[in-house]
């Protein structure tokens, strides 16, 4: 039955995959050049592998997040294994192979099974890691036929992506039950993939991957002409239909502080020039991120939207907005930070990673839509480090709350870093986990 509905799979994205790519390069320039990066890999174009005298494992995350999740697992690996990293996204793979924790990087392959069959004989695996919620139905059904072992860590699936699973699941539970071992993050994550893959599947509970990062930033307020006692509030990830909320916080709170500093980092870095007008809209004067930037600062990076221009040099408190349009600095950002809100949360997105923010020591502000994260929301505000916020209202009553007490402010990013700490040691439990599995 599994080779049946893996040929009706297999066809769909044939018959999908023509059309949309031929769209794609019609009107859309910014997906044109994620479709022609490194196209080759997605039809393992692949020298052949070296004969290897360690066991090789190959590891795949989704994009850029996942990549820095499992970093501590690759340095805790990458000595005695041969790795293999697989990435979907552009910046995924970007930032695997700027780490060089991976001895061969790669985009993932098509899921056809005609192209993970060339990939399982190339690499030549002895396990396949999934990180989070990776499940490919060719890619699960070449493995097997290749009696490669295959786990996932830091499983995650959140209640609306269950949903969809569950639906499908006269399809996904043929493909599910491919996978060998699970560590989860939650026992609620563990009773998904346990309902879905059947009773076949191994199934432990390790925590999240994610509270053992190394959070070190190199940015300091200097680098920024930001002063040791200036206050700033860093709005994260943003969705569409959040920046005028935190605009209207803003315009609140600054009523009442003027000198506080804010900066608002949209989720995706296309919808600037939207957000700018959205910003004007409500008369909000701001700055640009990247026209921030001191010309000898680290920041300075590739992953600037646009060409550098001239830098301003602005006085006073005249813009005290600033809209991030760089990429990758946002955790850098929260580190010099003093209160956090994290997006996704007030619209129904599902939210973002809280753990960022609290694992800096700052307070943590989200909304109730914090279904892709809600263990690690509801740990933060067990402990009293976050704090559920419903509006714009409501955000700058709270803020304003932390400004008129600043011991407010410290007592509640101890409790995040607190919270952060009590959930360390999925790192090592996983990585103890895969050196079983190859023995």
């Amino acid at each position: 039955m599994a080779a049946i509905l893996l040929f009706i799979y297999n066809l769909l994205i044939i018959l999908l995959i023509v059309p949309a790519s031929f769209l794609i390069l019609i009107f859309s320039g910014k997906y044109r050049k994620e479709l022609f990066y490194k196209l080759k890999e997605r039809f393992v174009c692949y020298k052949p592998f070296p004969k290897q005298s360690k066991k090789i494992i190959w590891i795949h995350c989704s994009s850029l997040g996942e990549v820095r999740a499992v970093e501590p697992i690759l340095d805790a690996l990458r000595q005695d294994f041969f790795i293999v990293l697989t990435t979907i996204t552009k910046t995924g793979r970007e930032y695997a192979s700027k780490i060089q924790k991976a001895d061969f990087v790669s985009l993932l392959p098509l899921d056809l099974y005609f192209f993970m069959r060339k990939a399982f004989k190339i690499i030549k695996p002895d396990i396949l890691i999934l990180v989070e919620t990776e499940l490919w139905a060719s890619m699960l059904y070449a493995a097997n036929a290749n009696n490669v072992k295959v786990m996932t860590i830091n499983g995650r699936m959140s209640e609306k992506s269950f949903k969809i699973y569950k639906f499908l699941k006269f399809f996904w539970g043929f493909f599910a039950r491919f996978i060998n071992i699970v560590l989860a993050r939650s026992k609620d994550d563990a009773d998904r993939f346990a309902y879905l893959s059947g009773k076949n599947t191994e199934i432990h509970v390790t925590g999240n991957i994610k509270y053992d990062r190394d959070f070190v930033s190199k940015l300091v307020r200097a680098d920024l002409d930001l002063k040791d006692g200036d206050i700033i509030f860093t709005a994260g990830s943003t969705r569409e239909g959040e920046e005028e909320i935190i605009a209207g916080a803003y315009n609140k709170i600054n009523e009442k502080f003027p000198e506080i500093k804010f900066f608002l980092a949209p989720r995706h870095l296309s919808r600037i020039e939207r957000v700018k007008r959205i910003l004007s809209e409500k008369g909000v004067k701001f700055l640009l991120f990247s026209e921030m930037l001191h010309c000898h600062s680290k920041l300075v990076s590739e992953y600037v939207v646009k060409e550098q221009q001239p830098l301003k040099q602005v006085q006073g408190d005249k813009y005290n907005f600033i809209l991030v349009d760089v990429f990758g600095q946002l955790q850098s950002i929260y580190s010099i930070s003093d209160i956090c809100y994290v997006g996704g949360s007030i619209v129904k997105k599902g939210g973002q990673n809280p753990i960022e923010p609290a694992a800096y020591g700052k307070p943590v502000l989200f909304g109730i839509y914090m279904d892709n994260f809600k263990t690690e929301a509801e740990i933060l505000v067990k402990y009293g480090g976050a704090i559920n916020v419903f509006d714009a209202g409501d955000i700058a009553e709270k803020v304003n709350k932390f400004l008129s007490n600043k011991k407010i402010i410290a007592e509640t990013g101890r409790n995040a870093l607190k919270a952060v700490n009590s959930q360390k040691g999925a790192v090592n439990l996983t990585a103890q986990k895969i050196r079983e599995y190859l023995k």
